[in-house]
């Protein structure tokens, strides 16, 4: 931990937090050894008059129309869920219908806070969500990333899914308190949150699994977002997750702007058991800081991704947009400089710009699909020479992208035997865009360890 001078010391304007603490943890995201932890404040969604609000927060108030409870109860799921119960107004299994329900309207209809689009486009390895949704994972299924989803479920939990968390793994984003779209997983009411606890702190094989429990055995930053450490049963969660690694874990929290900070004796508690820090900002500016350093982390490193090995890809903008913004993505962890034909705006003659990048950079990829060989495309009178140029061995590979499904045997791509997806499956159109993108990266990654 910093002592009491560097906590003083360049301090970002409107935030406590310093400098260097903020360098350290846009350092620990990029190597992957942060844990980001989403609590039930950090999905918001917008509401009429512009300002955002939690989630789960307005699906308590819409399950509470009729109770005349408070406002501070109406916003509490666990005691309008377990009011309902309690009052025989609805069922066990009503009550989870109608949580569903509320959900599945947010997928079709909520306007998410973009900060978690932001967060979603951070390189951590784990993120841990505690509300019942997958709306974090989504932007990750948008951007074609590769990913797992999974979710602990309390009333039947199953065999260890044996998790990995290396640098060839993909991010896991794991559901602590069930999934909205497999009911009985949830933790709704007061008696589900008694059960779940008894599963987690009891029998072995029913707890948690362990090769989640072993990712907080090594030492890490964990950011919590969007928490009520006024929780009770947040304790209990803790010393759950953090059992074995009380001296390993270097955790901050940062409530929702507008939200109170947690009060006197729950940070006695958490700073106490946990080493939890609470630093005076809020979730919003922490994020917007947060990203600032993670940016400057990528240029300041050597070794990032603005290194030697530099890409032109080259797509028909119109058409195939999306296709080329989800090879980007894939692209991310590579050590590389990528240039589109969007870089060439203001260059003047679009014709004279890819030569030039074509002597700049190692790989060429032509993102191939009918519209790409439409006739304004740039690019076209230039593919015979940039066939003939390809030698991987000299440092320059054209690799086509076979994007979308086309006959291209008879242009000049169409004998480069550097074709991907092999045997000229085409990535989008079966389903399997996941699939092929990764092969895609992987077969670039390998090539760019050889220029090293």
């Amino acid at each position: 931990m910093p002592d009491e001078k560097t906590r003083t010391d360049n301090l970002v304007a409107g935030d406590s937090l310093p400098v260097v603490i903020y360098q350290n943890i846009a350092r620990q995201i990029r190597e992957g050894s942060c844990v980001l932890f989403l609590g039930p404040e950090a999905i918001t969604v917008k509401q009429a008059g512009g300002t955002y609000r939690p989630l789960i927060e307005s699906c308590a108030q819409h399950l509470s129309k009729g109770l005349d409870l408070s406002p501070a109860e109406t916003k509490s799921l666990a005691q309008v869920t377990s009011t309902l119960r309690m009052r025989n107004l609805l069922s066990d299994t009503m009550i989870i219908a109608a949580v569903q329900d509320y959900y599945q309207k947010a997928e079709r209809e909520a306007a998410f806070h973009p900060m978690l689009e932001k967060l979603a486009d951070l390189p951590f390895k784990l993120i841990i969500n505690t509300s019942p949704d997958d709306f974090f994972a989504r932007y990750y299924a948008q951007a074609v990333r590769d990913f797992r989803f999974d979710y602990y479920n309390f009333r039947k939990p199953g065999a260890d899914p044996l998790y990995v968390f290396n640098e060839s793994a993909p991010p896991l984003i794991y559901n602590l308190f069930g999934f909205y779209k497999k009911p009985e997983s949830l933790v709704l009411t007061y008696n589900d949150q008694l059960g779940y606890v008894n599963k987690i702190t009891g029998a072995q094989h029913e707890r948690l699994p362990d090769s989640l429990l072993a990712a907080f055995n090594i030492p890490r930053f964990y950011l919590f977002m969007g928490f009520d450490f006024e929780d009770w049963s947040l304790r209990i969660l803790f010393d759950a997750l953090f059992r074995n690694a009380r001296n390993n874990i270097q955790p901050f929290a940062y409530p929702l702007r507008g939200e109170p900070d947690a009060g006197p004796e729950a940070k006695v508690f958490f700073q106490g058991e946990f080493r939890m820090e609470f630093p005076k900002v809020d979730m919003e500016t922490f994020v917007t800081n947060l990203l600032k350093h993670v940016e400057e982390e990528r240029a300041d490193d050597p070794d990032g991704p603005v290194a030697a090995v530099q890409v032109l890809i080259l797509h028909n903008e119109a058409a195939d947009e999306e296709g080329c913004k989800a090879l980007l993505n894939h692209l991310r962890p590579l050590k590389i400089k990528a240039w589109t034909l969007r870089d060439a705006l203001a260059e003047g003659d679009m014709g004279a710009w890819i030569r030039r990048k074509t002597e700049e950079c190692q790989v060429v990829l032509p993102l191939v699909s009918a519209d790409f060989f439409d006739e304004k495309n740039p690019a076209l009178p230039l593919l015979d020479e940039m066939a003939k140029r390809n030698n991987p061995r000299a440092r320059f590979l054209v690799m086509p992208v076979l994007l979308k499904a086309v006959n291209f045997d008879n242009t000049p791509l169409g004998a480069l035997r550097t074709t991907r997806p092999l045997n000229k499956q085409a990535v989008f159109g079966e389903g399997q865009e996941n699939k092929h993108l990764a092969e895609i990266v992987d077969t670039l990654k390998k090539y760019i360890d050889t220029l090293a």
